[in-house]
C-alpha cells in the first residue's frame, strides 16, 4: 500500500511539473503577440475609455490571489474517509494545481485583453507580472504531497 502511494506520489508532481512548465511558457508568448499587437492597434485604434474596463480587471486580479489561497489551502483528505484512495488523492491534488494555475493564467489574459484593446502596455506589464508571480508562488511543491498521509 505504501509503495502504491508513493509511485503515485511521484507521478503526480511530475504530471504537475510539466503543466507548471508548460503554462509558465505562455507569458513570453503573450509579450510577444502584445508587442506586435499593441503597435499595430496603437497607431490605428481610436482611443476608447478603458479607465473602468482596467480598473474591474484590477480589482478581478487582486479578488484572484486570496481565492487561488482559499482554493489550493482546502483539505484533500475528508474527516469521514476511512481509507484513501491514493490515485484518487493524487488526482484532487492535480485538480487543485491545474485550477490555481489556470487562476493565475486568467490574470494574463486581462492583461493581454486590455492590451490590445489599446490600453496603456504598463497595464499589461502589470498584469502579466502579477500573473508570473501567482504561477510562482502556487507552483507545485513536493511539501503539499507529503502531508496528505504518511
Amino acid at each position: 500500500m505504501q509503495t502504491d502511494y508513493i509511485y503515485w506520489k511521484r507521478k503526480a508532481l511530475r504530471t504537475t511539473r510539466l503543466i507548471w512548465l508548460a503554462i509558465l511558457t505562455v507569458p513570453i508568448l503573450a509579450i510577444i503577440i502584445c508587442q506586435f499587437g499593441h503597435a499595430s492597434l496603437s497607431s490605428t485604434a481610436t482611443t476608447l475609455p478603458l479607465i473602468g474596463l482596467r480598473t474591474i480587471f484590477y480589482c478581478v486580479a487582486i479578488l484572484l490571489f486570496p481565492l487561488m489561497r482559499l482554493f489550493r489551502n482546502r483539505r484533500l483528505i475528508r474527516s469521514t474517509d476511512k481509507q484513501f484512495d491514493p490515485q484518487q488523492l493524487t488526482q484532487r491534488f492535480k485538480n487543485r494545481v491545474f485550477v490555481s494555475l489556470l487562476m493565475a493564467e486568467f490574470i494574463l489574459w486581462l492583461g493581454l485583453i486590455l492590451c490590445l484593446l489599446g490600453d496603456h502596455i504598463f497595464s499589461f506589464y502589470l498584469l502579466i507580472g502579477l500573473s508570473v508571480l501567482a504561477m510562482i508562488i502556487y507552483r507545485p511543491q513536493p511539501s503539499e504531497l507529503n502531508e496528505l498521509h504518511t
